[in-house]
């Protein structure tokens, strides 16, 4: 989506019941990380409030959390700017700034990890999308950061919970210790706390908080990775089987369990970037499993189509984005514009916060909203948050694919494929069919906002 500006915030006290937060400072990672910039506590302060300013100007979603959600930012980002002092050193910094980018509690406000670093040099920089005051340095110490972040804020532990009708269960059996464990048990408590209490509290350790909109509450199904929940090196989890047994497991921070079933279905999100694709003769159904918005996936599957609609008929196609987590809008344009028969053109009212960064990326001020007849400060007849103050901007007939001049012998049906697992752009394409005869979404609703709903912007804080 070219002339509709990508926003992503790039790099950087938790109130769990049962540790203070004091507590949980200390217990996280301290270790040194070599050869990457030192900052004074002169600059700490600077750098810190330059990052909670540029959450609060970008992120509509900080303020939708704290109105729907109860989940305030400032005052967290206040508590933990209160730890800085002149004795802090650079990994106790980082692991305030990651808490502070976990509390913004929005999917798009990250550091740049290793992936993401490679694709904004692949693709973003040389396609001139403009990125906020970019520094090219910042790429040499993204691995040691990324690396320093996952030690810091997971473990090895993998349970393979999942989250389903409002309870955490275990889906394989495992051993433990010389014990063996049944498989769906729920889990009931951590460390002597209510799960949910739990998990509730864990907004500055974990991100993003997935919503169960029917319970009105957050989950996180990898909570018991973060190595903040092991008091004394120890995370204390109890169970309950289908008999109403208890079992108590008492798991180290460097522990691992055996599984003893292997795994038949992946739930969660896609980390591998292969296509899977199939051909049904007797059913005439093109079945492709897009992993991933690359754009080069997209074109990857548009080949694939075309070896087998030129000797084969095909009535359907069938798009699994079961996983998919996002990435380009410009990976199922690429697929789409061989198959449609009518452009995928739609109203689209954009809101973004009327900010002082966004107003100087956009060019804008209150005048141009004022002049310009697709602006306006008035959402009109719609819900709208308390704050921040917002802009919007009305695209008509806003082309999101276009029927290519060299089209496919298709007229049958595209099914979307997808669970909750699907955002951002993936959550686009979802969108796409509740406004197209040609698309049909099928399956779950997404548990986190979709991009549509809420946009970024690229922002280098080191």
């Amino acid at each position: 989506m070219k002339n509709i500006v990508i926003l992503l915030l790039a790099l950087t006290a938790f109130s769990c019941t049962n540790v203070k937060k004091q507590e949980i400072y200390k217990q996280l990672n301290t270790t040194k990380i070599d050869s990457v910039p030192e900052l004074t506590y002169e600059q700490m302060l600077v750098e810190y409030d330059t990052l909670v300013s540029y959450i609060k100007q970008v992120s509509p979603i900080i303020y939708f959390n704290k109105e729907v959600r109860n989940i305030d930012f400032e005052k967290h980002t206040k508590i933990l700017k209160q730890q800085i002092n002149p004795k802090t050193t650079m990994p106790q910094y980082l692991n305030l700034v990651q808490q502070t980018i976990n509390s913004a509690q929005d999917a798009h406000t990250s550091i740049v990890w290793s992936e993401l670093a490679e694709i904004i040099k692949k693709y973003w920089l040389p396609n001139g999308i403009e990125i906020y005051n970019y520094d090219s340095t910042a790429f040499d110490y993204v691995k040691k950061y990324d690396s320093y972040f996952t030690k810091t804020f997971t473990t090895d532990l993998n349970l393979d919970l999942i989250y389903t009708s409002g309870e955490y269960y275990n889906i394989l059996p495992f051993s433990y210790g010389h014990k063996k464990y049944p498989a769906t048990m729920k889990l009931i408590s951590c460390n002597d706390i209510k799960v949910h209490k739990i998990v509730n509290g864990m907004v500055e350790l974990v991100s993003p908080l997935k919503w169960d909109i029917k319970n009105k509450r957050v989950y996180y199904e990898n909570f018991y990775k973060s190595p903040a929940l092991y008091k004394n090196d120890t995370i204390k989890l109890l169970f309950i089987d289908r008999e109403n047994n208890k079992h108590t497991l008492k798991i180290g921070i460097n522990d691992t369990i055996k599984l003893l079933q292997k795994k038949k279905n992946d739930f969660g999100y896609n980390e591998n970037n292969v296509i899977i694709s199939h051909y049904y003769k007797k059913e005439k159904l093109f079945y492709a499993r897009l992993p991933q918005m690359e754009p080069d996936l997209g074109d990857s599957l548009t080949h694939r189509l075309k070896k087998i609609i030129e000797k084969n008929k095909v009535n359907a196609i069938i798009l699994d984005v079961r996983g998919n987590g996002g990435g380009s809008d410009e990976t199922y344009t690429r697929f789409l514009k061989k198959v449609i028969k009518e452009p995928l053109e739609f109203n689209v009212k954009v809101g973004r916060n009327f900010s002082y960064i966004n107003s100087k990326y956009y060019k804008i001020n209150e005048d141009t909203i004022i002049n310009r007849h697709t602006y306006s400060f008035d959402l009109k007849n719609a819900t709208s948050l308390d704050e921040p103050k917002m802009f919007y901007i009305q695209e008509d007939n806003y082309s999101f694919a276009r029927p290519d001049s060299v089209q496919y012998p298709f007229t049958g049906k595209i099914y979307i494929l997808q669970d909750r697992f699907i955002y951002s752009s993936t959550s686009n394409l979802s969108n796409l069919a509740y406004k197209s005869e040609q698309l049909v979404s099928v399956g779950e609703n997404p548990n986190l906002l979709g991009k549509l709903i809420f946009f970024r912007i690229m922002l280098n804080i080191l």
